[in-house]
C-alpha cells in the first residue's frame, strides 16, 4: 500500500509510538488491584499522598491520543501525496515519547519488586489471544511476500554469496521463522489449557482479613472475612510490653490507628512497645472508612450495615481472634513477628503465643509458620494437629523431595514462582498457600496448577468465580491451532494463486 513512498518510516514510528503506550495504558488497567501498594509506595517516597496510578493512566491518554491523531493523518497524507514529512517537532516528541513509555515500563517493574513477575504471568494468561494477533499478522504479511520470493527463488538479486546458498540461506531463515511462530502456542500453552479435569477451587484465605474491605488485623475485618464465606484469615501477631499477643502488622500503629491523637509524643514508637490496656485505647478502624484507601467503600462494595462496626474498631487480642475464629468455623493462618532483643518478652514470644493459640482448642483449623527448625520440633511434639507451615520467599530455592522428609505439612510461598514449580507440588499432592494473590487471572492460573489455597486483598472477588474464565483439554486446544495454521497458510496461498491467474 505504502510502496515506494517517501516517508513511510515515520507511519511505523507512530505507530510503534501507539501500540508501546496502548501497552503501557493496558497494562496499568490490569493492575487496578495493586494500585494502591502502588500509591503507597509513591507517597511514601515522595512525602505526599495521591492517586498516582491514576495520574498516570490520565497523563498517558495525552500521547496515546496523539500517536492515534498523527499516525491516521500521515497516513491519509501519504495516500494523497505520496509522501508525508511530519513537522521536526512531531518527529523528536514521537521518538522521545516512545523512549519515556519504555522507561517508565522499566521503572513499573522495578518498583513493583518481586511482584512484577505479575506482568509475564498477565502476558502468559492472555497468551493464546496474543498468539492469535501475532500468527495473524503474519499471515497477512506472507501475502504481499510470496511473489517476492518467487522472484528470489527464479532469479536471485546480486548475491554477497553465491545465487544458490544466498537463496536457499534466505528462504531457509524465512520458513524456520514463521514454523517457529506457528508452532509457539502449542509448545507454550498457557495454564488454562489442561490435562484431564480441573483440580478443586483452592481455598480463599482473607490477607489480614482482607485489607481491601476491611481495616486490617481487627475483628471488624473477621466479621467481613466470615460474612463473605471465606475458609479463613491471615493475622498478623505481636506481643505487647506486658506480654499479651495481639494482632498487628506494621511496626508502629501510626497508619492503622489513631496513635497521633491519643499518644502523640509516641507516634514512631514500636506498636510492641505498647500496653495491652494502651493498645485498647486506640481506634483501629475509623482509618479506614474516612480514608478508603481501596476506593471499595466509595464503590459500593463494602456493604453499608459493616461501617459503623468499622468505626469503632479496635486492636484485637489474639485470644480474641481465636474465639471469634472458632465461633465462625474460620482457619487461622497465622504469622509471627517476634520483638527485638531489648524486649521483656523476646524469650517468651514463640511459648506465650502458642499458649494461647492451644488454649482456643481448634488445633485442626490453625497454620502456623514457623522458620525455625527448633520451632517445627515444638510443635510436631505438642501440637500435632496444628498445620506447619513452611513459609519461604521467591528467591528461596526448595526441594520438593527433602519438603516432603522434612515434618512440615504444607508451604506457603509467593505467586511468582514457576508454573511447573505448582504443577510438580500438585502431582506431588503438597499443600501449598500461595500469596498475594489479587488479580483474577492469576488465580485462575494457580487454581489449573492445582494450588490449594490462596491469601488474597481481594477475597470477595475470588470467593464468586464457578470456574475459570476459559479452560480447554490439552488435545483439543493442539487440534484447534493445527487446522487454524493450516487453513490460515493455505488461504493466503489460495487467494495469491487466484489473485495472478486473473491477472494472466
Amino acid at each position: 500500500m505504502l510502496k515506494n513512498k517517501e516517508g513511510k518510516k515515520w507511519i511505523v514510528a507512530f505507530f510503534t509510538l501507539f501500540l508501546s503506550v496502548l501497552a503501557f495504558e493496558s497494562l496499568f488497567l490490569l493492575l487496578i488491584p495493586m494500585h494502591w501498594e502502588f500509591n503507597d509506595f509513591l507517597s511514601d517516597t515522595l512525602g505526599f499522598s495521591a492517586n498516582y496510578a491514576l495520574i498516570i493512566i490520565l497523563i498517558f491518554c495525552i500521547p496515546l491520543i496523539y500517536s492515534i491523531f498523527f499516525l491516521i493523518r500521515n497516513v491519509i497524507y501519504i495516500r494523497r501525496n505520496d509522501k508525508t514529512d511530519p513537522t521536526l517537532i512531531n518527529k523528536i516528541l514521537s521518538i522521545l515519547l516512545f523512549v519515556i513509555t519504555i522507561a517508565l515500563l522499566i521503572t513499573l517493574i522495578l518498583l513493583f519488586g518481586e511482584d512484577s513477575v505479575i506482568i509475564v504471568q498477565l502476558l502468559e494468561y492472555y497468551s493464546m489471544f496474543l498468539f492469535a494477533v501475532i500468527i495473524i499478522s503474519l499471515l497477512v504479511l506472507l501475502y504481499p511476500l510470496i511473489p517476492e520470493i518467487i522472484k528470489l527463488i527464479k532469479k536471485p538479486v546480486e548475491p554477497l554469496f553465491k545465487p544458490k546458498a544466498r537463496k536457499y540461506s534466505f528462504l531457509s531463515f524465512f520458513f524456520l521463522f514463521y514454523i517457529w511462530i506457528l508452532i509457539m502456542p502449542v509448545i507454550f500453552p498457557p495454564t488454562n489449557v489442561i490435562k484431564g479435569e480441573l483440580p478443586p477451587k483452592p481455598l480463599i484465605i482473607a490477607h489480614r482479613g482482607a485489607a481491601h474491605y476491611a481495616p486490617e488485623n481487627t475483628l471488624a475485618a473477621g466479621i467481613y472475612t466470615s460474612n463473605i464465606q471465606a475458609a479463613g484469615w491471615e493475622m498478623d501477631i505481636k506481643i505487647s510490653y506486658d506480654g499479651i499477643p495481639f494482632l498487628m502488622h506494621d511496626d508502629t500503629l501510626e497508619r492503622t490507628t489513631n496513635v497521633s491523637e491519643e499518644f502523640p509524643n509516641r507516634v514512631n514508637n514500636r506498636s510492641d512497645s505498647f500496653t495491652i490496656s494502651e493498645l485498647k485505647q486506640l481506634n483501629a478502624g475509623k482509618w479506614f472508612v474516612d480514608i478508603d484507601p481501596h476506593g471499595t467503600i466509595k464503590n459500593g462494595k463494602v456493604p453499608s450495615s459493616l461501617l459503623e462496626i468499622y468505626q469503632s474498631a479496635t486492636i484485637p487480642t489474639l485470644e480474641e481472634a481465636l474465639n471469634f475464629s472458632c465461633d465462625n468455623n474460620l482457619i487461622v493462618n497465622v504469622d509471627f513477628y517476634q520483638p527485638l532483643d531489648d524486649h521483656p518478652y523476646y524469650d517468651q514470644f514463640f511459648t506465650t503465643c502458642f499458649s494461647v493459640l492451644a488454649n482456643a482448642g481448634i488445633d485442626e483449623m490453625i497454620w502456623v509458620t514457623l522458620y525455625d527448625e527448633d520451632w517445627l520440633e515444638y510443635v510436631m511434639s505438642n501440637f500435632p494437629n496444628m498445620k506447619a507451615v513452611l513459609s519461604v520467599k521467591l528467591s528461596d530455592e526448595i526441594n520438593l523431595e527433602e519438603f516432603k522428609a522434612s515434618g512440615y505439612d504444607m508451604i506457603n510461598t509467593h505467586h511468582g514462582r514457576s508454573n511447573h514449580f505448582f504443577r510438580s507440588a500438585a502431582e506431588d499432592e503438597i499443600p501449598i498457600n500461595v500469596w498475594t494473590v489479587d488479580l483474577k487471572s492469576r488465580f485462575q492460573q494457580l487454581w489449573t496448577l492445582g494450588v490449594t489455597s490462596v491469601t488474597t486483598n481481594e477475597p470477595a472477588v475470588l470467593i464468586d468465580m464457578n470456574e475459570p474464565n476459559w479452560i480447554i483439554q490439552r488435545s483439543i486446544y493442539i487440534i484447534i491451532w493445527i487446522i487454524l495454521d493450516l487453513i490460515g497458510i493455505s488461504s493466503v496461498i489460495a487467494i495469491r494463486y487466484l489473485r495472478s491467474k486473473k491477472q494472466t
